[in-house]
């Protein structure tokens, strides 16, 4: 399997899951963020919250990357406001997707694990969502074991 790891990570959490994913299947990794970074937790917060109600959508800092080598692409983020952050959703969105295998892991407070999900379903209707991970504050979940019944 040829992979790559893309995922957004603010306090760290969804980074080690990502960092699991690259040593055990020697994935690339892309780490996408915002044009503007989120700071502390509760300010993080509010921005969503104002950015949600104004609908404006912030940019990645970057471009998708270049994702025809791959046949595997794990995407990993943390849940906000019950789904993907809107930076992450528009590179997504952006990225050439179609045709790959997609598996998805999300880390949350504690909620957003259907939606999280139906939006990336959304976003990537030609893709392979497969082997979705979600783990909590409420409903912690083992990785190790995710990993392990991932087939290359």
């Amino acid at each position: 399997m040829k992979a790559a790891v893309v995922y957004y990570s603010r306090s760290g959490v969804t980074k080690k899951i990502a960092e699991k994913v690259q040593a055990k299947f020697n994935a690339d990794m892309i780490f996408v963020e915002p044009e503007k970074a989120y700071k502390s937790f509760p300010g993080a917060i509010i921005r969503v919250i104002r950015e949600k109600k104004g609908k404006k959508i912030p940019a990645p800092k970057e471009a998708p990357a270049d994702f025809s080598a791959y046949d595997t692409v794990f995407i990993g983020f943390p849940v906000w406001a019950a789904t993907i952050p809107d930076f992450l959703q528009e590179y997504i969105r952006q990225a050439d997707l179609a045709g790959k295998r997609v598996i998805p892991f999300a880390t949350a407070g504690n909620n957003g694990r259907d939606e999280s999900l139906a939006a990336l379903k959304a976003l990537l209707p030609d893709s392979e969502i497969t082997d979705y991970f979600y783990t909590s504050m409420v409903e912690k979940a083992d990785a190790d074991a995710w990993l392990e019944g991932i087939r290359e």
